[in-house]
Parts: C-alpha cells; sequence; structure tokens
C-alpha cells in the first residue's frame, strides 16, 4: 500500500471517528453485524434442552452465592488479534484491550462467566487484512484463530457485505468461535459486551429478523416464541434514533397485531437503543448465557493455563468412591478444590484424593499463577450409587443428556459430545427424523452432534448401574446412522474389573439407506454378567466431516425366560476343540421351519467376542482361537444355550 493511500485512509477513519464520537448519545447501533441466521438458529436448537436445564442450575447457583465466602465463576479464555497495517501502524493498545477485557467482566459476573487474555496479544501487520468485511474474513480466521478460545479480532474498520461500517459481528456456531471488533466500538462498554452476547445465544430483543416488525405481543403471551425467545425482556419494535431521546426514553408510538403500544426497554444490551443508554442484561438472559456456556462451550480452556483437570474414576455403583484428581497444567502455583459442591475449598495440593458417599456432585477447581486466577465448575461431574430400578429409557423424561444418573462426556475435548433432541438434528442430510419410541417428531432421543468436532473426536454416553439379575438377560437398542461421512458407534460393558471393550461388532458408516428410515434394532447377550453390576457406555466416533449424526433410543434390559439347555437339542463336539473344528449339531424341531435359525457367537469369559455367524452342516472354523477357555452361546429366537468350551 503507498504512503498517500495510506494516508488518506487514516485520514478517513480519524473524520469517522470524530463523527462517531460527537454523534455517540445518538447513534443506534445499526452497526452490529450479527445476523442470526437459520444456521445459528439450528445450531441452538440442537442444543436447547441442554441448555434449559442449565438454566434451572443457575437459578439454585444464584442463591448459593448469594452466600458470604461463596463465589462459583467460570473463566473464559480470550485470545486477542490486533490487526495493523504492514509497517505496524493502525492498531489498537494494549491498554484498551485490558479495559474492555475489565469491561466485560463487571457486566457478566452476574452471570458466573469471567474473560481473561490467554497467552499474551497476536498482533498481524498485513495491509491486505488490516480491513475487515463480513463474508471475506475466511483467509484471516482460518489462519489466526486458535482453537479453544474466543478469537477476538480488533480492527480499525469492518464492515458489511453492502460496504457499511460496522461495529463488528460475532460466530458462535460449531467451533468457529470468534468476534470482529472495531477498535472505536471496543471502547464502548456495551458493544463489545452486545457481541459477548450474541456469542452466548443471545438474540437482539427486536428478535432474529432485522428488516420485519417483531412478532412478539406486549402482553408477553407469546413471550417465549418470538422475538428474542425470552420473557423478562419486553417486546421491542426495534429501538432507534428515531424512538428513544437524549434521556434515553422510548418516545414511539408503534403498537402491536393486538393495538398494544410497546414499552420497550432501551436499557438492555441486546436492544438497538443508542450505546450511552444500553448497560444491563436481564436474569433471564445471564442464565441462557450461562446455560449455553456449559452446554456448548464448555471446552474453552487456554492451553498454557487453565482449571482442566483428569480423574481415575467419576462414577461408581456403589454407596462409596474415593476419586484421584490429577490438574492437567503445569504452569500452576495455586490449587483450590471445592470437591463437593459445597462452595467451600476442600484441598489446596495440586493431585487430592477424595472419598465420597452416595450423591451427584459438582466439582470447582481454581488456580493461579504469578499473574491471575481463574475457575471452572464442570456440573453433576461424579456420580456414586446412582442404580435405576429397571433400565427401560425412552429419554421422555430427560432434560438433558446427562440426566437421571447417565453421563455424557465430550473425551477429546472439541466440543463432540452426546445431546438430547426431538425431530430432527440441526444439520440437513444426517440423523433421523423422529425418535424411536414414538415416531412422531415430539419424542426425544440422544444423539452424538458431528458439527463442529474433528475427525476421529470420541464422545462417550454411559448408562447409572444396573444389576444384572437373571441368566437369560439382553440388552436392546435402537440406533440411526445416517450422512455422507458419518462416523462409528462402539458398545462397550464396564464391570468391577474394568470395561469390555465391543461387546458387539462395531458399527461403521450408514447403517441406514435413507435419512428418514426407522430406526434399526441391536441386541447384546448380558447372560454372561448375571449376578453382577454393569455400565453400559455407548462410544461414538466421529467422521471425516459434519455430516455424520448418530443417534440411539429406546434402550432396555430384557429377560429372556425360555433358556436351551438340554443337550438333546444341541450337541457340542469334541470339547476340548481338536484339529481347529467344533461342531454343533441341531436336533431342534423349530429349525424344520425356514424361517428359523441358530446363530453362535464364541468370547472369552470377560465378554470379548472371537468368532459368530449361523450355525450349518458345516463345522467351525476355530484356527484363530489361541488356547484358553472359552463360552459358545447358541440362540434361536428367544431361547439360548451358553457352554464353556475349551481348545
Amino acid at each position: 500500500m503507498n504512503v498517500l493511500k495510506k494516508l488518506y485512509i487514516l485520514l478517513f477513519s480519524m473524520i469517522l471517528s470524530l463523527t462517531c464520537s460527537l454523534s455517540a448519545q445518538n447513534e443506534q447501533l445499526s452497526t452490529c453485524g450479527t445476523v442470526t441466521n437459520s444456521k445459528s438458529l439450528e445450531f441452538y436448537k440442537s442444543i436447547q434442552n441442554d441448555v434449559k436445564n442449565y438454566e434451572q442450575e443457575f437459578l439454585t447457583l444464584s442463591s448459593k452465592n448469594n452466600k458470604p465466602g461463596i463465589k462459583v465463576v467460570n473463566s473464559i479464555p480470550i485470545k486477542a488479534h490486533v490487526l495493523r497495517y504492514s509497517d505496524g501502524s493502525g492498531g489498537i493498545s494494549t491498554s484498551d484491550i485490558h479495559d474492555a477485557i475489565a469491561n466485560l467482566n463487571t457486566i457478566f459476573s452476574e452471570a458466573y462467566l469471567e474473560f481473561f487474555l490467554c497467552d499474551g496479544i497476536n498482533y498481524i501487520e498485513d495491509d491486505d487484512l488490516v480491513h475487515v468485511k463480513k463474508g471475506d474474513d475466511t483467509t484471516l480466521t482460518e489462519t489466526h484463530n486458535t482453537p479453544g478460545l474466543i478469537n477476538i479480532y480488533f480492527s480499525h474498520h469492518i464492515e458489511n457485505a453492502s460496504n457499511q461500517s460496522i461495529c463488528g459481528y460475532s460466530n458462535n456456531t460449531f467451533r468457529n468461535d470468534f468476534i470482529m471488533m472495531s477498535n472505536y466500538c471496543a471502547s464502548n462498554i456495551s458493544s463489545l459486551a452486545h457481541e459477548m452476547g450474541h456469542f452466548f445465544s443471545l438474540i437482539h430483543t427486536h428478535g432474529p429478523d432485522n428488516n420485519s416488525m417483531t412478532s412478539e405481543l406486549v402482553d408477553g403471551s407469546n413471550c417465549d416464541t418470538d422475538g428474542d425467545g425470552i420473557c423478562d425482556t419486553p417486546a421491542d419494535p426495534k429501538l432507534s434514533s428515531d424512538n428513544v431521546d437524549d434521556a434515553c426514553n422510548y418516545i414511539g408510538t408503534k403498537t402491536d397485531t393486538n393495538g398494544d403500544l410497546y414499552t420497550p426497554d432501551t436499557g438492555n444490551i441486546m436492544s438497538y437503543a443508542s450505546k450511552a443508554c444500553r448497560t444491563f442484561f436481564t436474569s433471564q438472559q445471564l442464565s441462557r448465557m450461562y446455560g449455553f456456556y456449559h452446554a456448548a462451550k464448555n471446552y474453552l480452556a487456554c492451553p498454557s493455563f487453565n482449571a482442566n483437570f483428569s480423574v481415575d474414576n467419576y462414577q461408581s455403583c456403589e454407596d462409596n468412591l474415593t476419586v484421584n484428581f490429577t490438574s492437567t497444567c503445569s504452569n500452576i502455583s495455586k490449587w483450590e478444590w471445592d470437591v463437593d459442591s459445597d462452595g467451600v475449598v476442600d484441598y489446596t495440593t495440586e493431585n487430592p484424593t477424595h472419598s465420597y458417599t452416595s450423591g451427584i456432585y459438582d466439582v470447582t477447581l481454581t488456580v493461579s499463577n504469578k499473574s491471575k486466577t481463574i475457575r471452572k465448575t464442570y456440573s453433576n461431574f461424579i456420580k456414586v450409587g446412582t442404580e435405576p430400578k429397571i433400565l427401560n429409557e425412552d429419554f421422555e423424561s430427560f432434560e438433558m443428556a446427562g440426566d437421571k444418573g447417565w453421563t455424557a462426556i465430550d473425551v477429546s475435548k472439541n466440543g463432540y459430545n452426546w445431546y438430547m433432541n426431538s425431530g430432527e438434528t440441526s444439520s440437513d442430510g444426517t440423523g433421523p427424523h423422529n425418535d424411536y419410541t414414538s415416531g412422531e417428531g415430539l419424542g426425544k432421543y440422544i444423539y452424538a452432534e458431528a458439527s463442529g468436532a474433528k475427525p476421529g473426536d470420541v464422545a462417550e454416553f454411559i448408562s447409572p448401574c444396573i444389576n444384572v439379575d437373571y441368566p437369560n438377560s439382553e440388552l436392546e437398542f435402537a440406533y440411526h446412522m445416517f450422512g455422507d461421512h458419518t462416523g462409528e458407534l462402539h458398545v462397550d460393558i464396564k464391570t468391577k474389573d474394568g470395561y469390555v471393550n465391543d461387546v458387539i461388532p462395531p458399527l461403521y458408516g450408514n447403517q441406514q439407506e435413507h435419512q428418514d428410515d426407522d430406526f434399526l434394532i441391536k441386541n447384546v447377550n448380558l447372560s454372561r454378567y448375571t449376578h453382577q453390576t454393569i455400565n453400559i457406555r455407548f462410544r461414538a466416533v466421529r467422521g471425516e466431516s459434519w455430516d455424520g449424526d448418530i443417534a440411539i433410543d429406546g434402550i432396555f434390559i430384557k429377560t429372556i425366560h425360555t433358556p436351551i439347555s438340554d443337550e438333546t437339542i444341541y450337541k457340542v463336539y469334541p470339547n476340548p476343540i481338536k484339529k481347529d473344528l467344533l461342531f454343533v449339531k441341531s436336533n431342534n424341531p423349530l429349525e424344520t421351519n425356514s424361517r428359523e435359525h441358530v446363530n453362535f457367537e464364541i468370547s472369552n469369559l470377560v465378554g470379548q467376542r472371537f468368532l459368530w455367524g449361523k450355525v450349518s452342516n458345516q463345522p467351525i472354523d476355530v484356527s484363530s482361537l489361541s488356547s484358553g477357555t472359552y463360552l459358545l452361546t447358541l440362540t434361536s429366537g428367544h431361547s439360548r444355550v451358553m457352554k464353556k468350551i475349551i481348545k
């Protein structure tokens, strides 16, 4: 860029800034570039049940945090990117960035969210990138975004697709995680908070459409579905300098479809009132942001300084559990652990051990180094003695995937997890149209959302403790796997000795031929776990791209009451096996019916399968088995016989 052109742009920017400063009191927020499009709404819809559950938790937390000495806050890392010309000129100052983050923390403290700068400031000195145009930012974000952080780009000029100057915009869908912010607007208390509100799922108070009148009624009768979908923000006809005076009074005369005069709140940060008027979020807005963080953005963590930890166990079927905690960040000088949800620091060592009794517990870790302190709360993290009398789960009474002793885990910590849903998932061309148990689009199911994650990411969905009381028990579940890049579904079982992986052959890729095909059914023989207490783990592995949602539903344990145990019906020989051949002779008269057949399965004594198929007139080739004792299971209809065999 030549010197004359650069001087012209700098002069233009100075004139623009002066004009903005002189008219700041009357400036409306037509300069917000965030558009709540269908993609954003679908993303929120896919997790809204989880969000609502955390909103209820927020109310409990509000009561707890009012007590002396108790304060639960979640620290969220920001990566600051300063856009400058190639010669290093034109960037926002470091002090202005720190002031902007301090302003955020003042406003978001009531949402129990706080922000901190992670790993310094990234200066991007490039004449071609210094100005940002919405829609043309892919090169900038793909090159400079730091995964797992909120990336805020500060530029002295941002414009929308219509070439209008804007304050900024945000992108929270999946793992994009960035905010574009003009230097001038960053210094305003409400502007960055407005964009951060969008990042945490808030909509403008006048609703998602900037070009049409809100459909929300003044009487509030449709407040949860129209406008911004939040009921303690009054219906808003879209505020501007035309209907808000210099004293922040609404002076408009528009009425809703019932003829009622609008009485919007000009002080709400998510409104289009002038920046000077906007000062606060409502209680429900605060709870919505808190819920969205926990449901969708809880993976945010600074790689060099975080409050993450690992445990050797987090669930027990017994009424007691000893857990060893391990802090996973080395750049820490002080640890404070609240391991049992009571708001009291229990340990100050790096890697404590705690013994739990029956219950479900949050864990909060606060860590410090020389310059800062951050903290993070893991909700419903430890589960002890959570055991249903029976397992027959259609998820209809669930509010989120982690209800009723079930546990959903983002193993890879990249945002790949199990969620509760009804109807279609948020991504076109993948996932079921309906649940399995009702089949009407209104019922609920659990699914692993592939959008926004990385290939190979793992998500686990683990059952509460289950007693296998009868020798002919079987696990049945329904599954739906459709999409061009569907990954894998594994089923594992945990006993007191640890996990037995892949108790049935893993399911790879598409299992349905069409998206609207019904769920399919799988059965897992549990007889080998008779008189044991187990957990069932559904383990999803994400495919190569976003179009690979995996859904499960209708999970229950059934007992087959007609075992086959008579040698006159099935004869297995020779036993011990000789010459790597095993013969199975059937005298079952039902098998004269061509619709009936006998399945066999050979596993070790802890349930790991090695061979399976249909019994025929040919011997079973067991040459692949090493020497040892195995379990042969023969199944016909609802009948089953199990025999130990020796090779």
